[in-house]
Formats: structure tokens, C-alpha cells, sequence
């Protein structure tokens, strides 16, 4: 594990924190930016965007494909599942990593977008995927390690049709001793017009886990709050977690929450780890739940009853306090039920549940 202070002087750091307290002001003030800053921003908690209406002719379907990329450049989504003629309405891939040209030791006048973005231009197929937007980073692992992470997402609908496979290539190659490749994500919504009209919950960024105190320029995780209309009856949704990191050895937990009425005001200090009414899954990450069965990547999926009259969903990835905590990079969380489009004028009793 490096030490940062052993990399920086005495005004080397100074000049360092300076940066990175006025990166920090920016973001607080503008919604975190992405392409403001010059050596690197604090981690950025996941933010949720709803998809999905009630006057859909049907509803959608999630599938998500994770490949782990540790000592890769790309590799292979095998889609399957998408039936016979279904229309692919939303693709979207995601890739993670750190960058190895923006180290937390240089210079920080020195970052280059245009070279240390651990490398926007990845292809989907041999062709270059559209729009790519870097939705958290360079995120510095200050305290913890001399690497910068960070995470990418493009709109790749216009490239996915149905099931075959799926070459992705181009992300770095990381000759140094610090950067590295996690892994990737497709995450897929196809329409079953048969179903009523789905709620879908995409909540993506890039949130540095180390224990509950680090790292310094992010300590612990952020809830992910998905917010939806009750319903009189109970509902079953499915949840898809992706994250990049985990190895096996150190202790993770995954926890959700399902709330009635108004949810936590104020989600900055809202932890869900030991509250009341949470549920704990231990230890659902190993860096290998994924297509290619290689490090460092986890794309977790669970299903979760939700009770009749309940409008949120809180979710939140944990890494335990240890002497050598994982040190885990969440890059999205994507959660998919039925809509509730009717209005609740009454619960007969038997519907209730």
C-alpha cells in the first residue's frame, strides 16, 4: 500500500490540497463537473435517473453482462435472453479503471484530458461507440493508493439489436505500476408487451469504497435512492449492482431499505449500514461475478419484494472495516419494477401485502 505522503514535499502538498479544495467548491457548486478539473476530483456519489412511463405500450426488461478486464483490454459480452423479435429500447456500457498517466504524485498542472481520461475511445464490435461521457473522475484514491480512478458510460442502443456477442476493445494498456483495468458493464432494456409499464432506475457514478473512513476524498459510500408511486398490491423488482475492486479476500455487504412514504431528507450522512429494517447480504462481491470469470469486476443481481403502499427503495454497497478493507470503486446500480399507474382509492383487505 503507498503512502502519500512519501510521494509529495512539503509544498508539493500544500499546492495539492490547495487544488484540490477548490475542485472540491466547483463541484459542490455545479453538480460535480467532469471536465473541470486538472489533477483529479473526490469520488462522485451515485446519482439516479428514472426511465419509463405509464403510457409505454408494455414494459422492460433488464438484462446486464459484466466482464472483468484485470490485465485486459476488452474481451467479450455474451448476450442471451432477448427474445425473438423484442425491441432493444435502451443499451448502455460502462467501463472502469485507473489511469496510470495520472498519478496522484504528479504534477497537478500537468493532467491532460486529452491523455490521462483512462481513454474514452473504446469500440463496441470495431466500431467506436457513441458520445462517451466520463460520469465520475479522475477520482483520486488519496491515502489509500497513488492511482486515479474512473468511470465511463456510452448509449449504446444503436449498436445493440438482440442476443450475439459483443467485442468491447481499446480500454487502456497500463504498462505502469499503478493504473489498471476493473471491468466493464452492458446493461440492456428490451420491451415485453405484455407486461404493464416498467419503473426503471438507473443510478450511476463512481463512489470510492475503503472501510467506513476512506478514502480521504470520499470516506465510506453513499446511498442510492430510487423513488417510485405505491402500489396496492406488492410488487417484485430486480436489482443489477456493478462495481469494480473487490478480490475476494476483504469483507463486503450489500444493504437495502424499502421506506414508506417520504424518504430520508437528506442523503449526505443517510447510512443504511446497521439502521433498523435494513437488509445486510454478506459478502456479494468477489471481483468475479462476471461473464469472463476475471478480476476485478461484480455485476450482483437479486430480486426484492416490495410491499403494497412502499415508495423507495434505498440501496448501498459496504466495504468492512479491516486492517486491509476492499478498496471498491460502485459504478452503478440499475433497478427495474412495475409501474404503479392507477390511483390508490382504496386497499381491499385481501390485496393487501
Amino acid at each position: 500500500m503507498f503512502n502519500f505522503s512519501h510521494h509529495l514535499s512539503k509544498v508539493g502538498a500544500l499546492r495539492f490540497v490547495l487544488v484540490v479544495l477548490f475542485v472540491s467548491t466547483l463541484a459542490m457548486g455545479a453538480g460535480y463537473p467532469l471536465f473541470l478539473t486538472h489533477a483529479g476530483e473526490a469520488d462522485r456519489p451515485l446519482e439516479v435517473r428514472v426511465l419509463g412511463d405509464c403510457g409505454d405500450p408494455g414494459g422492460l426488461v433488464t438484462l446486464a453482462y459484466g466482464l472483468g478486464t484485470d490485465g485486459l483490454t476488452g474481451g467479450s459480452f455474451n448476450v442471451t435472453g432477448i427474445p425473438d423479435g423484442a425491441e432493444v429500447v435502451f443499451a448502455w456500457l460502462y467501463w472502469n479503471g485507473a489511469d496510470d498517466g495520472n498519478n496522484v504524485s504528479d504534477d497537478p498542472d500537468s493532467f491532460d484530458p486529452r491523455i490521462h481520461d483512462g481513454d474514452p475511445t473504446v469500440t463496441l464490435n470495431g466500431i467506436q461507440v457513441p458520445r462517451p461521457d466520463r460520469i465520475g473522475g479522475p477520482a483520486n484514491w488519496v491515502g489509500v493508493r497513488d492511482a486515479y480512478a474512473y468511470a465511463y458510460r456510452s448509449d449504446v442502443s444503436s449498436m445493440v439489436s438482440g442476443n450475439g456477442v459483443y467485442v468491447l476493445e481499446g480500454m487502456d494498456n497500463f504498462y505502469g505500476t499503478q493504473g489498471y483495468n476493473n471491468g466493464a458493464e452492458l446493461v440492456i432494456a428490451y420491451r415485453d408487451a405484455n407486461t404493464s409499464p416498467s419503473y426503471l432506475g438507473v443510478a450511476e457514478g463512481l463512489d470510492l469504497i475503503y472501510g467506513a473512513n476512506g478514502p480521504n476524498v470520499g470516506p465510506g459510500s453513499r446511498v442510492a435512492l430510487f423513488q417510485f408511486r405505491g402500489a396496492a398490491v406488492k410488487r417484485r423488482g430486480s436489482l443489477n449492482v456493478f462495481l469494480g475492486g473487490a478480490d475476494g479476500r476483504a469483507e463486503t455487504a450489500l444493504w437495502y431499505k424499502v421506506g414508506v412514504g417520504a424518504p430520508p431528507a437528506d442523503l449526505t450522512f443517510y447510512q443504511l449500514i446497521g439502521e433498523p429494517g435494513a437488509v445486510q447480504i454478506a459478502d456479494p462481491f468477489t471481483g468475479k461475478n462476471n461473464q469472463n470469470q476475471n478480476g476485478y469486476w461484480d455485476s450482483y443481481q437479486i430480486k426484492i419484494t416490495i410491499p403494497a403502499h412502499a415508495t423507495w427503495l434505498a440501496v448501498q454497497v459496504e466495504s468492512k472495516n479491516a486492517l486491509n478493507p476492499a478498496a471498491l470503486e460502485w459504478v452503478g446500480a440499475v433497478w427495474t419494477m412495475e409501474r404503479s399507474c392507477f390511483p390508490m382509492l382504496y386497499t381491499p383487505l385481501l390485496l393487501r401485502g
